[in-house]
């Protein structure tokens, strides 16, 4: 099994493909119970991920002069909370809604039956995109005929793990951030990663943000405050797909994942106002929005519970997360001339630690 996407070179892509084979095969379960599943298994790492593209704006409350450039190397590691790493599966809901799935098609009438590979029907924690399952986890599926109750079908499903059989206990990225002053107590400011394809993946990331130091407004040149004050707004896009081969119960066509997160932070920033050594902290919201797609056709070519016959679907699921809330940010920052460092942490439900270097010309 293909076990993650590489996104940046960093595993960010995880969010889309940790699990490529069985994935898809969900779908034997059917529509409705893909879409519930699919739900459970990808909304805490839209929101990791959301949250992890809000941060990392700002390393001082102090903007570049007029004209003045930095460029940016940022590093950035987002870390769940433990309840958002796994989720409570209950194989009697899973039973009641492929249950009445089934019975708005045309297929004989059958009694659906849905445990763990085990035979257990009680609930059990299962591995979100971010986790990681303590053993292999199935789900199994069969439809009895509803009067003799003959075993008509049995369908086996691989349950997926997540970040966490990677190894990995945060969700990383990394991009470019540059800053321009552009007057006024403003500085412009732009992050990239530019479209890149490795294996089957493409990914690309973009970003603008605008700071204002307002108080510049209560000082001059021979008058200088020990602290300075502004306010950031910043947005940023990504946009990841993943290309991967047919399951093994599914075949099809123009199969892959697609997702893309927006997040919008609004910040409130204070740093100390000296040569060498300072201190910045912030207030911050954030608003983001994250849409991953299931698109292509979908093939069910041999018998499955709920497609006994040969059956197609199209763009079959979409799963869809929204997160606002906020945060709060301390760091330091290093300046040694031209060359400087910095590092905080952002606090919420979804902390993040950020680092760079950075040049200012």
């Amino acid at each position: 099994m293909k076990k993650s996407l590489l996104l940046y070179g960093f595993l960010v892509g995880s969010l889309t493909v940790t699990a490529q084979d069985g994935f898809s095969d969900i779908l034997a379960a059917g529509v409705e119970a893909g879409e519930r599943y699919s739900n459970s298994y990808m909304a805490p790492a839209g929101e990791a991920l959301s949250f992890n593209l809000s941060s990392g704006w700002y390393d001082d409350a102090r903007v570049l002069k007029p004209g003045k450039f930095k460029i940016q190397i940022k590093a950035q590691g987002t870390f769940a909370p433990d309840d958002k790493k796994s989720f409570m599966l209950d194989p009697e809901e899973y039973e009641a809604i492929i249950q009445e799935s089934y019975d708005n098609t045309n297929n004989p009438p059958a009694n659906i039956e849905v445990s763990f590979g085990d035979g257990s029907t009680a609930p059990r924690s299962i591995a979100t995109a971010l986790g990681e399952n303590v053993m292999d986890q199935q789900l199994v599926i069969r439809s009895r005929e509803a009067t003799s109750g003959i075993l008509l079908q049995e369908d086996i499903i691989n349950l997926p793990n997540g970040l966490g059989n990677e190894g990995l206990d945060l969700v990383p990225t990394a991009f470019l951030q540059a800053g321009v002053g552009i007057g006024a107590g403003l500085e412009l400011k732009g992050r990239l990663v530019p479209k890149i394809t490795f294996d089957e993946a493409e990914t690309s990331l973009y970003g603008l943000g605008l700071q204002w130091e307002f108080t510049q407004l209560l000082q001059s040149d021979d008058k200088k405050l020990p602290v300075a004050a502004s306010f950031l707004a910043g947005y940023t896009r990504l946009d990841a797909s993943y290309d991967f081969e047919d399951g093994v119960v599914v075949d099809g066509a123009n199969q892959s994942i697609e997702t893309q997160i927006s997040s919008l932070n609004l910040s409130a920033i204070v740093s100390t106002n000296f040569k060498t050594l300072n201190f910045y902290g912030g207030l911050n919201y954030n608003r983001g929005t994250t849409q991953t797609d299931l698109l292509g056709t979908y093939t069910f070519a041999s018998n499955t519970v709920i497609f006994p016959l040969a059956a197609t679907v199209e763009d079959p699921i979409s799963v869809e997360t929204d997160v606002n809330g906020f945060l709060g940010t301390a760091g330091l920052k290093l300046s040694l001339g031209a060359f400087n460092i910095n590092a905080d942490y952002t606090f919420g439900e979804y902390s993040t630690a950020t680092a760079s270097i950075f040049f200012r010309i």
